[in-house]
C-alpha cells in the first residue's frame, strides 16, 4: 500500500530536519543557536523574540512560495511530487479560489547583541 500524502510530507520533513542543521534550528525556534553575544534587549541564546509577521498574499504566491522549498524539490528528485495537481488543487479550494487574496502569518525570530568585552 501507497503512503498518504500526509505521510509523504511528513516523511519528508522528518527526514530533512535530521540531515540540514539549519532546517532543526528553525523548526527549534532558534532556540538552541549559540549566540555569544551580550544581550541588547531582543533576545538572548536560548531565548529568541518571537515574531508574528502577517501578510496578504494570493494563491498564486503561495504556490511560488511552496515550489522554491528546498523540501519540495528534494522530494520531487526522489521521485515524490508533494506538490502534484491533485494537491494543488486541494490547496487552492481550501484557499477560497485563486482570485483570493488571504492573510497569512509568517512566523520569524530575531536575536540581537553586541560583542562582549
Amino acid at each position: 500500500m501507497g503512503k498518504t500524502r500526509s505521510e509523504e510530507w511528513q516523511g519528508c520533513l522528518t527526514s530533512r530536519r535530521r540531515t540540514t542543521w539549519m532546517v532543526q534550528l528553525a523548526f527549534d525556534g532558534y532556540k538552541t543557536l549559540p549566540f555569544p553575544f551580550e544581550s541588547v534587549g531582543l533576545g538572548c541564546e536560548g531565548q529568541p523574540v518571537s515574531l508574528d509577521i502577517p501578510k496578504k498574499i494570493s494563491f498564486d504566491r503561495f504556490l511560488r512560495m511552496l515550489r522554491s522549498w528546498s523540501l519540495v524539490a528534494s522530494a520531487k528528485d526522489q521521485g515524490i511530487d508533494l506538490l502534484s495537481e491533485e494537491v494543488v488543487k486541494e490547496f487552492e479550494t481550501a484557499w477560497g479560489g485563486p482570485q483570493v487574496i488571504a492573510s497569512v502569518t509568517y512566523k520569524g525570530f530575531m536575536l540581537a547583541g553586541k560583542v562582549k568585552l
